[in-house]
């Protein structure tokens, strides 16, 4: 079985084994294309040095080389596109097959043209058709040796042949996706391939029926125990024709949904600003801030969403504000002090009997809270303060810093960013500081026009 990894790879996809697209983005990651470039390099080297021994193999065993090529690009052609995920096949029993009758060479060769054939049909980029070959080549080259390795013992030396292959060409693909996402190769493994381990160890058995069946039998035998995998390709095939659709809708539904759910909160998070009206818009910047922090900081998927909507309705409590204070021009009195503080606490009862994800009501209570323990309403300092809290203060000072008030004008983003700073370690997280200074040089579309690099510059 195996997988190709194509741009957007959902969580308990099946074996991999093919690179269809690794960057989530536009460009290919400078770091994926050094994997690929290497890989390539060595698989290079490894069958330039083993190339002698394909060779003689394919001048005294010509039949049984072509036979075995065949039902490896056999299996290759019976692919199955997996929906949002890639392509699925049995290819691999072939060239661990192989590995089992021949040398290290000829394998190599094998599982190599297998690889240049999917991309000849496939038609995708050309990194992609080099990540592919340069695997294939290594995993088939990890099974022959296992296998030379331990020949005396067929049935264990073809198991952890079978394993051998799958650990590399899943290890190769897992590592590259990591460098793509920016995400622990750990967390790739368990989340999209982890529930296919069982199906590694039939790699072996199966390459070994069909190689004695071929030895005792011939080609009739060899088909017949590589005909049921691939019967079983075909009717994933068909099955996930019949259901592409079906998925496809409950997606789209799904999807609307979740947008539904995002609007009804930034209208609610609304309400609040119609109250205090200079800071119209305020939550959906801070929103979109804090959203590029946390991605800058590793959160992914739900709690990414979460860090979002936190920042959406951090400071909901507002509401439980006399509008007189929010818009007052001049210094608060402590009484009306006392009210403004109060209101992360309303912030958090008005969302506590929601089903919520925790970072929300984190970004709500706490966002208001300094590393040196002197923010409210509960004084926490340091660590003792969520992250996603912390994240969220950072971009609503940037907001405010960026943005006019009754009582100052709007700062440029670069004194925004440089006030910022001098007060990391006291005010703000020196972690989220960091974060939001690289998102600041790499990704200046976060940011609202009025503080874009050009602006800033012409306001400093």
């Amino acid at each position: 079985m195996r997988l190709a990894l194509q741009k957007h790879v959902l969580a308990g996809a099946p074996v991999p084994q093919r690179l269809q697209a690794v960057t989530p983005t536009a460009g290919l990651d400078e770091r994926v294309l050094k994997l690929v470039i290497g890989l390539a390099i060595a698989a290079t080297a490894a069958l330039v040095a083993a190339s002698q021994g394909a060779l003689v193999t394919a001048s005294h065993e010509p039949a049984r080389v072509a036979t075995l090529l065949a039902l490896t690009l056999a299996l290759q052609m019976f692919s199955v596109q997996v929906y949002g995920r890639g392509s699925v096949s049995v290819s691999a029993i072939g060239v661990v097959a192989s590995a089992i009758l021949f040398d290290t060479g000829t394998t190599m060769t094998i599982a190599v043209l297998a690889a240049l054939a999917h991309w000849l049909r496939r038609r995708s980029e050309l990194y992609k058709g080099v990540f592919d070959v340069a695997n294939f080549a290594a995993s088939a080259a990890a099974a022959s040796l296992v296998f030379q390795a331990l020949d005396q013992w067929r049935l264990i030396a073809a198991v952890l042949a079978g394993i051998a292959y799958a650990v590399v060409n899943n290890g190769l693909l897992c590592f590259a996706m990591s460098l793509a996402e920016r995400t622990p190769l750990k967390t790739i493994w368990f989340e999209r391939f982890h529930w296919a381990r069982f199906h590694f160890v039939l790699f072996g058995p199966l390459a070994l029926a069909a190689t004695i069946a071929y030895e005792q039998v011939g080609t009739a035998g060899l088909v017949a125990f590589t005909l049921p995998p691939a019967l079983m390709i075909l009717s994933v095939r068909q099955y996930l024709e019949r259901t592409a659709a079906a998925v496809e809708e409950v997606r789209e539904a799904n999807l609307n949904l979740r947008r539904a759910h995002r609007d009804t909160i930034a209208a609610l998070s609304r309400s609040m600003e119609a109250k205090d009206l200079y800071t119209g818009g305020h939550t959906e910047r801070v929103a979109a801030v804090a959203e590029g922090l946390a991605r800058g900081l590793g959160y992914r998927d739900d709690e990414l969403e979460a860090i979002e909507i936190g920042a959406l309705l951090h400071d909901i409590g507002k509401i439980g504000v006399p509008g007189h204070v929010l818009r007052k021009e001049g210094p608060l009195t402590d009484e009306e002090w006392e009210l403004v503080k109060a209101h992360p606490l309303i912030s958090d009862y008005i969302l506590s009997e929601l089903d919520l994800h925790p970072f929300v009501r984190q970004c709500a209570r706490s966002s208001h809270e300094r590393i040196d323990g002197a923010g409210y309403p509960d004084g926490l300092s340091g660590d003792g303060i969520p992250l996603p809290a912390r994240i969220v203060f950072v971009a609503d000072a940037l907001d405010a810093l960026t943005t006019t008030r009754p009582y100052r004008p709007a700062r440029s983003m670069l004194a925004a960013l440089t006030e910022i700073r001098e007060h990391a370690g006291t005010q703000f997280c020196p972690r989220v500081v960091a974060a939001l200074e690289e998102m600041w040089r790499k990704e200046p579309g976060v940011f609202t026009p009025a503080q874009s690099p050009d602006a800033a510059s012409d306001a400093a």
